[in-house]
């Protein structure tokens, strides 16, 4: 019995990711080398859910089994994700899907440090939780309608009990209607932790646009500085799998004891 239990999960997994292989057979990537090939079939399942964030994917043999290819191509592949951060390697463990629960993910997204070079933690407090229209440039960025209403979220964040970041966050509520105050401030994890927890929504990349500007007058009450003090203004659309964009947030930065930090290569 114990043999057939494991024949007919296993059967079920190939089924699944055979059906994923042939769903990602266009001819979008022929051109491309084997690995980015592979790569992007590994994506595909990433994205349809065969396999949940922290969860062990197979292994390089029974990859290379199901696609077909060598277990170097695979390799290859894998290390590509890896250097992307959307696999994680343990050494005698396999391969994980990452996750935003990791200490080593928990500031993956935050490239504020201080004057020493380090990225402090920091104390949030949500100011605001609600249901609404958003500014014009939300749509564009999400490529809505204008009567769609979006969850908006604002919150404030601390290091060393001082006010540095005042953001407004904005989800689409098809993903993120269930959101509540209540339970932006239960969590005691990050916000990127929470979306992939409670909504099965993780963020994979972003893209950032950042200039300096004088603060909003919101802003500059709540990070207690004068209106003519500047501010580093950073507008963010974060993505998950498929390139789909799953939030847009504006955050401004006191920048007199911080520095935008950005590692490159």
């Amino acid at each position: 019995m114990k043999n057939f239990s494991y024949f007919l999960s296993h059967s079920v997994y190939m089924i699944s990711i055979m059906q994923t292989k042939q769903d990602n057979s266009s001819k979008k990537y022929i051109d491309l080398p084997l690995y980015v090939q592979i790569k992007h079939k590994i994506l595909l399942a990433l994205e349809q859910g065969l396999w949940k964030s922290g969860d062990l994917i197979p292994s390089e043999s029974d990859l290379a089994t199901t696609y077909e290819v060598s277990q170097g191509t695979i390799r290859k592949a894998l290390d590509e994700l890896v250097q992307q951060q959307l696999l994680i390697r343990r050494q005698g463990s396999g391969t994980f899907v990452a996750t935003h629960q990791e200490e080593q993910s928990k500031y993956r997204f935050l490239h504020l440090a201080n004057s020493a070079g380090v990225i402090e933690d920091s104390q949030n407090k949500i100011l605001l939780c609600t249901h609404q229209k958003a500014p014009k440039i939300v749509y564009v960025s999400f490529k809505m309608q204008a009567e769609d209403i979006f969850v908006h979220i604002r919150r404030l964040m601390s290091f060393n009990g001082k006010p540095i970041v005042f953001e407004d966050i904005w989800l689409p509520c098809p993903l993120f209607g269930d959101i509540s105050l209540e339970l932006l401030a239960s969590w005691s994890g990050s916000m990127y932790g929470l979306f992939e927890s409670h909504f099965g929504v993780h963020m994979t990349h972003a893209e950032e646009r950042i200039h300096a500007v004088l603060p909003s007058d919101m802003a500059a009450e709540y990070l207690g500085i004068d209106a003519l003090v500047p501010v580093l203004d950073v507008f963010r659309v974060a993505y998950t799998y498929g390139d789909r964009p799953v939030e847009v947030r504006q955050a401004q930065y006191i920048t007199t004891e911080h520095h935008y930090f950005n590692r490159i290569g």
